[in-house]
């Protein structure tokens, strides 16, 4: 029978492998999606509202109707159009007619070129890299990175220290973002 020590390192690396692999996941969805936000990924150009529609539980959520819009997407370089264009943003202010910064990503599916909805991607990106940092020390030590008998490496809790203040810092600007528009 193995020993209570080994057991709750067993346990802390399972915990970290499982925090590893969510905070992989996060950064993958973060990054990609922050990429077509800034409009660095993808084709850019120009979505006209022609009319609204009210769908309910579109897929995002468990629920609630959520307002899809319906137009058509002209790239930048006028080489790609899309006479049915669907964008499922979450804004309810456009007006018919209005023009939208968005960014295709594939056939149908469309991102809002915001700073808001930019930085909202930046901070899950940064939240899923800082918990996969977090993640590390249990992986690799199965225990926390400091202990009073055997101290972690000093740049480890700095590293998560300015980790998890970015991810503060980039929240908070993806919030006030928001609020300005």
């Amino acid at each position: 029978m193995p020993a209570s020590g080994s057991r709750s390192r067993l346990g802390a690396r399972a915990v970290g492998v499982l925090l590893l692999v969510t905070g992989l996941a996060l950064l993958g969805v973060g990054a990609r999606d922050a990429a077509y936000a800034t409009r660095l990924a993808g084709t850019p150009g120009t979505f006209r509202v022609l009319y609204a529609d009210r769908a309910y539980g579109d897929g995002r959520s468990s629920g609630g109707f959520r307002t899809v819009w319906h137009g058509t997407f002209t790239s930048a370089d006028g080489r790609v159009t899309d006479d049915d264009a669907v964008l499922r943003d979450e804004s309810d202010g456009h007006r018919p007619a209005a023009r939208i910064p968005v960014t295709r990503a594939g056939a149908g599916v469309y991102y809002t070129g915001r700073p808001n909805y930019a930085l909202g991607w930046l901070t899950l990106g940064l939240a899923g890299g800082s918990l996969a940092a977090t993640a590390f020390p249990l992986v690799r030590l199965g225990g926390a990175s400091r202990r009073p008998g055997r101290p972690g490496p000093r740049w480890f809790g700095t590293g998560l220290r300015v980790a998890w203040g970015c991810v503060a810092v980039c929240a908070a600007a993806a919030l006030l973002a928001a609020v300005a528009v």
